[in-house]
């Protein structure tokens, strides 16, 4: 994206960033959602989950799809996020930010990016961060495997 906007107060320059969801940042995700899950708790990143730094450094960056939300003591999932990995709803896979900011998809400094954003689900990205129906019958029922 080659989009920049001259302030009119102080003429210093603005410029969009595009941002793509990949596998470390669903990874990341899939481990916050585990972790929300089990406790039911705001999540402290580097004491309750093993990321790399990679995904630390980048994780506040799933706040622009809509997926996590910063928390008194740590980072919760949102509804949307919680979904996104049980794969019952899709996200864009791109999103463009300007100022802190995310920009709609009408805004104009899309017409200088080069790739259409898209819809996509948790499996187009990274099919094993995909939790499966299997995989919480399992987590609901220890019992199951006693015999």
């Amino acid at each position: 994206m080659k989009y920049q906007e001259k302030c009119e107060c102080c003429g210093g320059v603005v410029t969009a960033y595009t941002h793509r969801l990949n596998v470390p940042l669903v990874k990341a995700l899939r481990k916050l959602v585990d972790y929300f899950e089990k406790y039911h708790l705001a999540c402290n990143l580097q004491k309750s989950l093993d990321l790399t730094h990679n995904q630390l450094a980048n994780f506040q960056k799933l706040q622009y799809f809509g997926l996590v939300y910063g928390a008194k003591g740590g980072w919760i999932p949102t509804e949307e996020g919680i979904k996104f990995i049980h794969g019952e709803v899709t996200c864009m896979d791109i999103v463009a930010t300007m100022a802190n900011q995310v920009l709609s998809y009408d805004h104009k400094a899309w017409e200088t990016h080069s790739k259409e954003p898209m819809a996509v689900n948790i499996s187009d990205i990274d099919y094993y961060s995909y939790k499966r129906r299997e995989e919480y019958q399992a987590e609901k029922s220890p019992q199951a495997n006693l015999f």
